[in-house]
């Protein structure tokens, strides 16, 4: 599946209770999107350069082609011009080497950048997942701590309820039977 960055950016996931940060997430993707669409110009600059280079040599095999032609007429006409024409197609042919050299040698940069690009992805990435990690189990500490207040107070409202006369009782049986209103804040600033 080839992505753009548009496409990236554009990504949805579903929504749960115990989802990711939407704005982080979000954040993430602007991020990955940026990054992706940076890398997809150099790669772009890249190719035009490789095809820049793919011209001249072309131009320079023709040159090369050019040169064999006059070199076979020269031989025909003059024994000393066949020495000068060999000396222009070495020359050519060294230029053509070069230039084909220092297209290998700007692919292998291209590809070592990226690969290094890769791996500092990959490192925010597993960050990301650590960091992911702890916010969920802040989450998880914080709800086992206030299951244990509730569990606690429950505890406390039966032996007050004992203690209490038997007047008392019908009201905190009535007031047992109130559904209980639990308001359990998530910190999301995590």
């Amino acid at each position: 599946m080839k992505l753009t960055s548009i496409e990236i950016k554009k990504q949805e996931f579903k929504k749960s209770m115990r989802g990711y940060d939407v704005s982080e997430v979000e954040a993430y993707l602007d991020t990955v999107a940026n990054s992706f669409e940076s890398m997809q110009r150099e790669l772009e600059q890249m190719k035009e350069q490789v095809n820049d280079l793919t011209k001249d040599k072309e131009e320079l095999d023709t040159e090369i082609h050019m040169y064999r032609d006059n070199e076979k007429t020269f031989q025909k006409a003059i024994v000393k011009s066949q020495d000068m024409a060999e000396q222009i197609i070495d020359s050519a042919q060294k230029r053509a080497e070069l230039i084909v050299k220092e297209a290998e040698i700007m692919v292998s940069r291209s590809k070592l950048e990226s690969q290094e690009g890769i791996l500092i992805l990959k490192q925010e990435l597993e960050e990301l997942r650590i960091k992911n990690e702890t916010i969920i189990d802040d989450i998880k500490n914080y709800l086992i701590d206030k299951l244990n207040s509730i569990e606690e107070y429950s505890r406390n409202r039966k032996i007050f309820r004992m203690e209490q006369p038997q007047s008392n009782m019908k009201a905190i049986e009535q007031e047992e039977k109130k559904p209980y209103d639990l308001n359990l804040n998530v910190d999301e600033s995590n």
